[in-house]
């Protein structure tokens, strides 16, 4: 015979999100607890409810793995590319003191099982057994009075350990949108500077073929920097001597002569001018094509982090996911225990309600279960290898 497989904690979430969504009538209520309770009256299916809460154990292990993979991915960035992007050891620092919270909250929740299991094991055999025995007015009014007393008691650590998972998931879910964000946002900036810089080169070689012209290097493409270099102060010196010598020599020659000399001493300081300017853009040229070649160094770097990032969004993916598991049980049965009494308070005839039997009877059969996978994943916690506080 063929049985019907109880639903996952996501698809009940997902089931309850979309119930809520829209009005829910008594028929729709009474057909709920009905299915429910036909479910938990199959072995194997309260079985297989029992393991659903005990492998939150099992999530927990993935999410404490996810979280050492993170840390170990940062720490290899900060290790090989932080000196060019300081950044990213913030970040790590960032995601370490999550790993910390995690921590803190994952033996917190250990504590909160333990105790919800016992507050399950009260609510089922002391205050729904009450309800189930009620005989006469009397007894409904002591009922009434014992829900209310349990309802109101103070369980915080339970509301506390939900509300610290859910902060921790929507912090992590930000970090990855954040460095996602850094990332984008470095690789525009280096874009810009890579751009920048070919335009500067470019440049750079327009100047230098103009004054290689001038200066009457017919091959300039194959003048290095260090014959150009020479030739400059080959120029430089040939017009110091001529300063020097100028006086003497010139006093030999006659006016003509002397007009030469002069007209050689100008032509050699204007190529010798025309060398410096191209000596300087060659300099220039090496100092942007140097700068170029540290911003592609800088850009390969940032695609192996954006690389090893994408691979790590499953694991932050999985931590945001497992840690909304770790849920509101005080709440819903503190909430139920108040809707009992409220409900009570209408009197005798409330008894033969037949959804408030039914909802009864579906809180009775649902904390077996239920208790048992909570011990289940205390004990798998403290039997495994995870870190402790």
């Amino acid at each position: 015979m063929a049985t019907t497989t109880p639903p996952t904690y996501e698809e009940a979430l997902a089931e309850a999100q979309r119930l809520l969504a829209q009005p829910v009538t008594v028929g729709d209520k009474i057909q709920f607890a009905k299915d429910a309770i036909k479910v938990l009256d199959d072995d194997s299916q309260v079985k297989k409810f029992e393991e659903e809460i005990e492998n939150i154990g099992t999530a927990a292990v993935q999410i404490d793995q996810a979280f050492d993979r993170v840390a170990r991915a940062f720490q290899d960035m900060v290790d090989k590319h932080g000196s060019d992007f300081p950044e990213i050891a913030g970040y790590k620092g960032e995601w370490n003191a999550y790993k910390g919270r995690w921590v803190t909250y994952l033996w917190n929740s250990r504590n909160v099982a333990s105790e919800m299991s016992a507050v399950l094991t009260r609510y089922d055999q002391v205050f729904l057994n009450l309800i189930d025995n009620i005989k006469t007015d009397g007894d409904r009014q002591d009922v009434i009075k014992e829900l209310g007393n349990f309802s109101g008691e103070n369980h915080g650590t339970a509301a506390q350990m939900s509300a610290n998972f859910t902060n921790l998931e929507a912090d992590v879910r930000g970090f990855g949108a954040r460095f996602e964000t850094y990332l984008e946002q470095k690789k525009v900036q280096l874009e810009q500077m890579a751009t920048s810089l070919k335009a500067d080169i470019d440049t750079l070689q327009g100047q230098i073929k103009t004054w290689n012209e001038k200066a009457c290097f017919p091959h300039y493409e194959d003048l290095f920097l260090d014959d150009a270099y020479t030739l400059f102060l080959c120029s430089f010196r040939l017009l110091l001597v001529f300063c020097q010598w100028a006086p003497d020599w010139l006093s030999r020659y006659d006016r003509s002569s002397r007009h030469h000399f002069w007209t050689l001493i100008i032509t050699g300081s204007t190529v010798a001018y025309f060398i410096y300017q191209r000596v300087k853009a060659e300099h220039d040229l090496n100092d942007k094509k140097a700068e170029l070649v540290e911003v592609n160094r800088k850009q390969s770097g940032l695609a192996e982090i954006k690389t090893q990032f994408d691979g790590l969004k499953p694991d932050i993916a999985l931590i945001c996911e497992k840690l909304v598991i770790f849920g509101n049980i005080w709440q819903s049965v503190s909430a139920q225990c108040a809707d009992f009494g409220q409900h009570l308070q209408k009197g005798m005839d409330a008894l033969n309600d037949e959804e408030f039997r039914l909802q009864v009877t579906l809180a009775r059969k649902t904390c077996t279960p239920l208790r048992n996978g909570l011990n289940n994943y205390a004990t798998s916690l403290d039997q495994s290898t995870l870190q402790k506080v």
